[in-house]
């Protein structure tokens, strides 16, 4: 049986954006499910722009949402917060195509069951 690890997402910094996705890999790869939930100056690494999105050295961020996604299958679960979106005026359409659209109370839902929260 794989464990649930539930992630939130609250800073836009490129850094912790890629920590947040680094760390949903790692857990990915060792066979559990990961609920990633994106809020705020957070919302930045579920939308379109991650593709701008780059440190130096290493590959565009949307990289590393495509090998989660492609790793993790049904067991990862990317989440906008419908309030952060309203307050930063992200809309739908900006959003990726595995992003669903979801409130504060399934979060804490879902960190209530998971092995660990981490916060970024």
């Amino acid at each position: 049986m794989s464990d649930l690890y539930a992630i939130m997402v609250i800073s836009g910094e490129d850094e912790k954006l890629y920590m947040a996705y680094i760390t949903a890999i790692g857990y990915a790869s060792s066979g559990n499910k990961v609920y990633m939930f994106f809020t705020m100056d957070g919302l930045r690494g579920v939308t379109k722009e991650i593709e701008k999105i780059q440190l130096p050295n290493v590959k565009p961020l949307s990289y590393y949402y495509e090998n989660l996604i492609e790793l993790g299958g049904d067991d990862i679960e990317l989440t906008a917060c419908e309030f952060g979106m309203k307050v930063k005026n992200v809309d739908h359409e900006r959003l990726l195509d595995k992003v669903r659209v979801s409130g504060v109370s399934e979060f804490a839902l879902k960190s209530s069951e998971a092995k660990a929260t981490l916060i970024f």
